[in-house]
């Protein structure tokens, strides 16, 4: 006995199939059904965007005309097929083509994949290698070097966005509206992986073997999870990797923070991370900044260089002087420890005591430190050990792309237009825009750099920022 299956439209038979369970082993049950889905997906495709088509060639302005049909491969998750849709020709001065239905969709020309489809596979990327990812994917019928090259071009279009945002801000002086985030208190963490480089050389022409990728995390406070175990979970958290070198690094942070937080509401940020001159930049970028050395390396420095490490670090957190005999280390290695305690005792206390005791600190407020967790789940399982190898281009590109899919921005990079935040430009007033308030003075701003930074209203917006820092 056969198995007939009718797809109806509109009342009206569509696709119909035979199956004849004979032909097939009981075992393959569930390949045969899988395969059963993708054609009746396919043809429902078919079908669906040749009403789309109709629709639009219907409803079409009357200064297009039609030169034709052209068929076009389309690769989704239930495999790649053809269709037809009609080419126009603007009879107006532009003088340019256009298939309606690509625009009406949001297809990029040129690329197979559906919008929906270069998400999943980007998306696949940032988690597993190219390899695995086209394994995972076989249905859509694209090929690795495909995929790899998808993530490439949507990882780009978000850095060159990235690159039009900060010429808009830092050159031409207008800025897109804030997020709708207002936290008295922004907790962002910095920190950098070293990772193997392929075929690149430094300015000599000698080989270069690594880079640091440089990222940071950004937060509004802590929540407490619903376990036995105190355990907790960052609140609001977004992510920040560095894939421009023209830009300065806290410039794009700061421009991300902007996106997502109005920051003329923001009274403190607390910056954490070790003692590499790009984080302590981070001071003179945001506005009243507090400092506060990543726990991980005090710890190290602290057992390495004193027998009583712990003892150590807990003084040195809370900012009081160790008193008593402690037994030190021998050794240059333990010696070079102390040195680097003694470096850095003021930056090592913990942010809570360091703050003004007037200033109203959460009652849930913790301590920094968890960088080095997120980087290495975000950035270090991707990109390091497993003898892989980056050049800097790629490295910064499947950087960018880990940042878009932890932040939910994926979506916006992977079809023919650009993102809403590319094409908004919005002039920043001194003496009447919503950020010239009374929290102004407190508030944290991109640093006013560039090629105008000596013009008038980047003077007045500087004396209003008022930075300074603890």
């Amino acid at each position: 006995m056969a198995i007939k299956i009718i797809l109806e439209w509109e009342g009206k038979k569509q696709v119909e199939m035979r199956l004849a369970p004979s032909e097939y082993a009981d075992k393959d049950w569930e390949k045969v059904c899988d395969k059963i889905g993708d054609n009746v997906s396919r043809e429902l495709a078919i079908r669906w965007l040749g009403i789309i088509e109709e629709r639009l060639f219907h409803t079409h302005p009357n200064e297009l005309k039609v030169e034709g049909f052209r068929s076009r491969k389309r690769a989704t998750p239930f495999g790649k097929f053809a269709i037809r849709r009609r080419l126009y020709s603007d009879s107006g001065k532009n003088g340019r083509y256009h298939f309606l239905i690509d625009e009406h969709l949001n297809w990029t020309p040129y690329v197979r994949a559906t919008p929906d489809m270069t998400q999943s596979l980007v998306h696949s990327c940032t988690k597993s290698s190219f390899r695995e990812a086209t394994r995972e994917h076989s249905s859509c019928g694209l090929s690795k070097s495909t995929i790899h090259s998808l993530l490439q071009a949507v990882a780009e279009s978000a850095i060159q966005g990235e690159k039009q945002e900060h010429e808009v801000c830092f050159d031409e002086g207008s800025l897109s509206p804030p997020g709708r985030g207002k936290s008295p208190i922004l907790y962002t963490e910095a920190d950098g992986i070293h990772i193997c480089l392929q075929r690149e050389k430094d300015a000599h022409g000698k080989r270069r073997k690594h880079y640091e990728l440089k990222s940071c995390i950004a937060y509004e406070g802590w929540e407490r999870l619903p376990q036995k175990q105190e355990r907790y979970r960052l609140v609001n958290k977004k992510i920040y990797c560095h894939g421009t070198p023209g830009i300065p690094f806290w410039d794009g942070a700061g421009l991300m923070f902007h996106r997502y937080w109005d920051l003329s509401h923001t009274d403190l940020v607390v910056l954490g991370g070790d003692d590499a001159n790009w984080i302590n930049a981070g001071m003179d970028a945001m506005g009243l900044c507090v400092r506060q050395q990543d726990g991980f390396h005090l710890a190290r420095y602290c057992r390495r260089g004193w027998e009583e490490g712990k003892v150590v670090y807990d003084a040195l957190r809370s900012g009081v002087v160790v008193s008593g005999e402690l037994h030190k280390r021998e050794g240059k290695t333990a010696q070079k420890s102390r040195d680097y305690i003694s470096r850095h005792q003021t930056e090592g206390i913990d942010w809570r005591v360091k703050i003004d005791p007037e200033f109203p600190i959460p009652e849930d407020a913790r301590g920094l430190g968890t960088m080095e967790g997120n980087e290495s789940h975000l950035f270090s399982d991707r990109m390091k050990d497993r003898g892989m190898s980056w050049t800097i281009k790629g490295a910064q590109h499947i950087g960018k792309a880990i940042q878009l899919v932890a932040n939910g921005e994926l979506d916006k990079w992977c079809g023919a237009n650009p993102a809403e935040s590319a094409r908004q430009e919005l002039s920043f007033h001194v003496l009447d825009s919503q950020y010239a308030t009374r929290n102004t003075a407190r508030g944290a701003l991109p640093a006013l750099k560039g090629a105008h930074a000596s013009r008038p209203w980047a003077k007045a917006i500087r004396q209003l920022t008022q930075i300074r820092q603890l």
